[in-house]
């Protein structure tokens, strides 16, 4: 099983990536391929808006440290994306990737629905989210980027660690670590 994580915290060992890294620790323990991409330690652009993906090639035109992670997306068996929410939204460094998944979509504005998904089917995603807020804040981060990996056809499973209010990376977040071990399980078992 191959899997790629993609942490958009700029902490590289805080409350998102430490519950990103109990389940990437949990697979390469049970022989899963594991790649990460640090997000913050990386140089690359966000979206262009060239539409080169769109008219002349199947993926995005930028050749950036970005690159090896958008194809990833297309390679592994299950995709791990975390990011904190910050100021009510994911963290710029995370936004930056979702707008570049754009070259992930095929577009044909001829059709009904004219958006279909470039990643093969029958792939996993699992989308951790990590704020300072209580829980009933900010669901519409959850139902925003949803949107974008149910497109993909991803099948979508959400990890929330919420009520973080220090704000500091060594917060509490073993029950969202055992959440994730438990989706890992589950992974393992259905292969």
């Amino acid at each position: 099983m191959k899997v790629a994580s993609i942490l958009g915290s700029p902490r590289k060992k805080g409350t998102s990536a430490r519950i990103a890294q109990a389940f990437t620790d949990f697979m390469t323990e049970k022989g899963a391929e594991v790649v990460e991409y640090y997000l913050n330690g990386m140089s690359y652009k966000g979206c262009q808006g060239c539409e080169v993906c769109h008219s002349k090639q199947d993926c995005c035109v930028l050749k950036d440290d970005l690159t090896p992670a958008l194809d990833s997306m297309r390679e592994v068996d299950v995709l791990v994306l975390s990011t904190p929410v910050y100021y009510g939204d994911i963290s710029g460094q995370f936004k930056m990737l979702i707008d570049r998944t754009w070259s992930h979509v095929d577009v044909d504005y001829n059709k009904a629905d004219p958006y279909s998904s470039r990643i093969p089917e029958g792939k996993t995603a699992i989308l951790i989210l990590t704020q300072g807020e209580t829980e009933d804040r900010h669901r519409d981060v959850i139902e925003r980027y949803s949107v974008y990996l149910n497109l993909y056809g991803f099948d979508l499973k959400v990890v929330r660690a919420t009520s973080l209010a220090s704000g500091m990376p060594d917060g509490d977040v073993s029950a969202a670590q055992a959440e994730v071990v438990s989706i890992a399980n589950e992974l393992i078992a259905d292969r």
